[in-house]
């Protein structure tokens, strides 16, 4: 049977949550658990090459749905992975089936598929042998493979649990996979865990404990070449800095994670900054730069959700300095979108906004529209 570098194949990408007047919702994910990346001659280490013959292997699919994801094709993305799953289980292969299911979540969450996204995680984590409730692994002496794939499934499962709300319980699972990265010696994963804490850390109200892990692993990142990882740690510190009042500070490492981000050619990520950059924008009260960047994070972004919140924000901008004809000419955009938006806390509190923006600029005709549509999903 071949053996597979899985832990290269499993994908990640970096969500951060954001405060209550930009909507204070959790992005996931996600906040920034990334495993290895491929390395490809490509610059930002994935390619789709539409020559190659078709996949068939649990190792091609699991690159070719991780290509897919990062381009930002999730519904490809999910049937090559389940393929994947399919795969590995004919071969019985549980390493591969392990990995396919986390990546499998990944796609999940950015469909807005929630209970899924935790079926998947939790699968995975059963075939790896953890014991979730005693937090520990039943496994005697185990593998680097399996816990290659284990370090990256638990950060997973941590930014599940902080996107749900479970700030406790995130901490702690992140904690879990710091220990397990330490072990492999693999000071990237190491990094990865600590931003997921810091993050699991500031959505619970602990931003000074939250800086000082931010401030250390920036420290560790400025003489690291450029990656996903340094993208989301200086976003996630931008964030933190930008709800202390340290603006221009802020500002700073948002324009160079959106820099990072760009050079890597890294759709989701660069909508995120740019999301960022605009929440920063506004408390500066640049409302020209914050309309801006609010406008580009909502172009570029491969997902209804970012997309949505990055227009409400710009909506609800224009609303507060009094721009009606411009904030008014964004409605039937936003309206169109909302029922592909998610029921998770993110799609609510989306909605929520976008109700409080229209009750200033919108007649009750409107509204009442509005809530048969908008909150339709969510009976």
């Amino acid at each position: 049977m071949a053996k597979f570098q899985m832990p290269k194949r499993v994908i990640r990408f970096a969500i951060t949550p954001v405060v209550l007047f930009t909507l204070a919702v959790f992005l996931t994910i996600i906040p920034s658990t990334f495993a290895k990346q491929i390395h490809t001659n490509s610059p930002n280490g994935f390619h789709i090459q539409t020559n190659k013959p078709p996949a068939t292997t649990p190792q091609q699919l699991l690159e070719q749905g991780e290509a897919l994801y990062q381009a930002g094709r999730f519904t490809e993305a999910l049937n090559v992975l389940q393929q994947a799953v399919r795969s590995s289980q004919r071969e019985s292969n549980n390493l591969a089936q392990a990995a396919a299911l986390t990546n499998l979540s990944l796609v999940y969450q950015q469909l807005g598929s929630w209970k899924e996204a935790y079926a998947t995680i939790d699968s995975s984590l059963n075939l790896l042998g953890w014991d979730e409730i005693n937090q520990k692994l039943n496994v005697n002496n185990p593998k680097s493979e399996l816990l290659e794939i284990l370090a990256p499934t638990l950060n997973i499962q941590g930014e599940l649990q902080l996107a749900q709300g479970q700030t406790d319980a995130s901490v702690k699972t992140s904690q879990e996979a710091e220990q397990i990265w330490k072990k492999l010696g693999d000071n990237a994963g190491v990094t990865r865990s600590r931003i997921n804490q810091a993050q699991a850390l500031r959505v619970a109200g602990f931003y000074r404990r939250s800086l000082d892990i931010l401030n250390e692993v920036s420290q560790q990142l400025i003489s690291q070449p450029d990656s996903l990882v340094k993208v989301t740690g200086l976003r996630s510190l931008g964030n933190l800095l930008q709800q202390l009042g340290e603006l221009e500070s802020s500002q700073t490492n948002l324009q160079q994670s959106l820099e990072i981000a760009q050079r890597l050619q890294l759709p989701l990520e660069i909508s995120l900054t740019e999301f960022s950059l605009g929440n920063t924008a506004r408390s500066l009260s640049n409302i020209k730069s914050a309309s801006a960047h609010y406008e580009n994070a909502a172009k570029i972004a491969p997902s209804p959700l970012p997309k949505v919140q990055a227009l409400i924000n710009q909506l609800s901008l224009l609303v507060e300095n009094e721009r009606i004809t411009e904030a008014k000419s964004l409605i039937p955009t936003i309206q169109s979108q909302l029922p592909n938006l998610s029921t998770n806390q993110a799609g609510i509190y989306a909605r929520i906004n976008f109700a409080q923006s229209l009750t200033i600029i919108s007649n009750k005709k409107t509204l009442q529209r509005f809530w048969q549509v908008a909150f339709s999903k969510l009976k």
